[in-house]
């Protein structure tokens, strides 16, 4: 099915978890998190990390608006249907997981 991957974004004023997912993006989400977190100003602003984020995820992917990349509340993790690992992204504190480590570089101090 492609070379999926995933970036799970949570906040504490989202009801559910928001999912972005891409067919053929292989280790793409973690580039995405990671170059969006080092940069932005938006960390706990999360409507706009939320936006940077799939941006940037699509922007690596080359996506053209068509096929290839979604935006899903599944609510769960998505790691049993991706080819890669998932990246989980606490938009208010800017903290993400990947591969069962937490990440605090970017967690404003």
């Amino acid at each position: 099915m492609g070379d999926r991957s995933a970036i799970v974004v949570n906040a504490k004023e989202f009801k559910t978890p928001i999912t972005f997912y891409g067919h053929w993006s292989g280790d793409d989400n973690l580039t995405a998190v990671k170059n969006v977190l080092a940069r932005t100003g938006r960390i706990g602003d999360v409507s706009y990390l939320t936006a940077q984020l799939f941006y940037e995820f699509a922007k690596l992917g080359n996506y053209d608006g068509e096929l290839s990349f979604g935006i899903d509340t599944f609510g769960d993790d998505p790691s049993d249907v991706m080819d890669n690992s998932t990246v989980f992204v606490n938009a208010d504190t800017g903290e993400y997981t990947y591969e069962g480590d937490t990440h605090t570089e970017f967690v404003k101090k």
